[in-house]
């Protein structure tokens, strides 16, 4: 808050955040004025605050997980973004963006995507959304020989999942998400990475997958 101090912060994921860290926060948006750990001078701070969750943040007041008051303080304008599948038409452009970003980043000469590939795109389900869909074309970029980025430099447990007599989408996604675990040996920043989620995202996945972290070397 001090270093944004006559700025903008986003707060991602800010369903994620604990009572205490949220009275703290209440606090700093109201009174303007915040106390750096272990001090006891009020600093006086003035932010513009752009918050992010992909929780239904009412259920959670509801639980008694997420304050109301808080809530409202920061529920000023609302923009709901649908996630990455339900967007198609935002897919070949984020993609193309990327391409070039990574390509430039990389001294690359890639120019475009294989057919295959724009096909895959644009009916994955794409569970990590924009993150994941980043992550991928980095890789792609980093891997190809070529001018363009083909099936053969993206992850293939995603390209040919193991063919199941009426799988889920839900399902592909838990194996996937179990396949990149066992990649990474159980490394929960790696797997969250490769995924293009949040590490929390993550965990909320695998409690919902009754695959408890405990298995787990995070």
């Amino acid at each position: 808050f001090e270093a944004g101090d006559k700025g903008t912060l986003f707060l991602d994921e800010i369903g994620e955040i604990n009572a205490n860290t949220q009275v703290h926060l209440l606090r700093a948006l109201e009174e303007k004025k915040i106390t750096r750990v272990g001090g006891n001078e009020e600093i006086n701070v003035d932010v513009r605050i752009i918050a992010a969750t992909n929780r239904n943040l009412k259920a959670s007041i509801n639980q008694g997980k997420f304050r109301e008051d808080l809530y409202y303080r920061l529920n000023v304008v609302t923009i709901d973004l649908p996630p990455l599948k339900d967007r198609m038409e935002d897919i070949l452009p984020l993609a193309e963006h990327f391409l070039k970003k990574y390509a430039e980043e990389n001294n690359k000469r890639i120019k475009n995507f294989s057919d295959d590939v724009v096909e895959f795109m644009l009916n994955y389900s794409w569970p990590g959304n924009v993150r994941e869909l980043e992550n991928m074309i980095e890789r792609g970029v980093i891997l190809t020989k070529n001018t363009a980025i083909t099936l053969d430099e993206l992850p293939q447990d995603i390209i040919h999942p193991t063919p199941v007599e009426g799988k889920t989408v839900e399902a592909v996604t838990r194996n996937h998400i179990i396949n990149v675990l066992e990649e990474t040996k159980g490394n929960i920043s790696k797997a969250a990475n490769i995924l293009g989620i949040r590490r929390m995202t993550l965990y909320n996945k695998l409690k919902k997958y009754n695959y408890t972290v405990n298995k787990l070397d995070a």
